[in-house]
């Protein structure tokens, strides 16, 4: 008999948090809600009560996210990623989607004899000083002013609005894949502070959320028409938020690095986005700059 699997509960999340601060990762326990209210997040329990590892899935419309896979350190090494991971599998299979995950390098060496296969590969960068003092049109590396030479997208940068929503949805659906409008939302929720869209020609050509973290604020989704737009953007954000920053980029958007090198940002790791049994060519990524994040996609 493998180790029995159940829904993660209200009391389970102190439990499924600490978890999290043993792996290093970023999530809090809103985090965990989130995958309860969208999706669902299992358990697996320890003899003596605690919880032993969890995972989590988050259903679009084609295609569902597998993620927060994580096994306490002394109870690995006996199978029960690989039970999670299969239980969340035939879960999103019942459902008629297809599995996706964003995968580090050694995740990557699981999946691909599993059927996945690969898709767009994305790097993750940390900016670890603390507060950004900005001058009004420049911080360190981005101008926040366009420099696009393109009139259609002349932009301006602002603070999203309520009346902004169905062409950012509009836009999203067309870099993701698929509609996710709750999800958006929530993150709107979590990035009040910075949350910003690019307008110009009475359209909106691109928009920025994110969402405070245990160690850092994640940046992202920054979905944009093209990269001039997405750094005029990512720096009115990074003028609003202070301390550590992640910000996961996707390796074809190639102007990028110069400019997250100059504004502090290094390399942390990488990740692949995978499908299971299926191309995994979700979405358009010349419109994709940067992911909500592997756990969201």
């Amino acid at each position: 008999m493998g180790p029995a699997i159940s829904a993660l509960t209200t009391p389970d999340l102190d439990g499924a948090q600490s978890l999290v601060t043993e792996a290093g990762w970023n999530q809090v326990r809103a985090d965990w809600e989130l995958f309860r209210e969208l999706g669902a997040a299992f358990k697996v329990m320890a003899e003596d009560g605690e919880v032993a590892a969890t995972a989590a899935t988050l259903p679009f419309v084609r295609f569902g996210w597998i993620s927060m896979v994580l096994v306490r350190k002394r109870h690995r090494r006996q199978g029960i990623a690989t039970v999670l991971l299969e239980h969340c599998i035939a879960r999103l299979r019942e459902q008629g989607l297809v599995p996706v995950l964003d995968a580090t390098p050694a995740g990557r060496a699981v999946y691909r004899p599993l059927g996945f296969h690969d898709g767009w590969p994305i790097t993750r960068w940390r900016r670890v000083d603390g507060i950004v003092i900005a001058a009004p049109d420049q911080v360190r590396g981005f101008s926040t002013r366009n420099p696009s030479a393109n009139a259609d997208f002349a932009t301006t940068v602002r603070p999203l609005r309520e009346n902004d929503w169905p062409q950012l949805l509009a836009l999203d659906e067309k870099a993701f894949g698929s509609p996710r409008t709750a999800l958006l939302r929530w993150l709107e929720s979590r990035s009040r502070g910075f949350a910003c869209v690019t307008e110009g020609e009475g359209r909106i050509a691109g928009y920025l959320l994110g969402r405070n973290g245990r160690q850092a604020t994640q940046v992202g989704p920054i979905v944009a028409h093209d990269q001039s737009v997405a750094k005029v953007l990512l720096a009115h954000a990074l003028a609003r938020i202070d301390g550590p920053v992640l910000l996961d980029v996707l390796d074809c958007h190639t102007e990028f690095p110069p400019q997250l090198t100059a504004a502090g940002f290094g390399v942390e790791r990488s990740y692949t986005r995978m499908a299971l049994d299926a191309d995994a060519a979700f979405g358009d990524p010349n419109l994709m700059v940067a992911i909500a994040g592997p756990e969201l996609g």
